[in-house]
């Protein structure tokens, strides 16, 4: 069984136009176990808006795609 971070991995050599496509199937895939009201896209609109502006700045708290990866391959096991 492949564990997240190869499947992440692979994601991400993905073209950009690719990566948007499997970004949203696999949200439309658990749209019926989420709230997605108006107020919960507005919020993510903003929180996305937010980060990627720290990361313009140069200013993000951050760890290695390894680690960020590995603790999630644990969390998930």
């Amino acid at each position: 069984m492949r564990v997240l971070s190869d499947l992440a991995r692979d994601a991400l050599e993905l073209p950009t136009p690719q990566r948007l496509t499997l970004a949203r199937m696999l949200l439309d895939t658990t749209a019926a176990d989420a709230d997605f009201s108006p107020q919960t896209e507005e919020a993510w609109d903003n929180e996305i808006a937010r980060r990627m502006q720290t990361v313009r700045a140069g200013t993000p708290l951050s760890r290695s795609f390894d680690q960020v990866f590995a603790d999630l391959d644990h969390r998930f096991q």
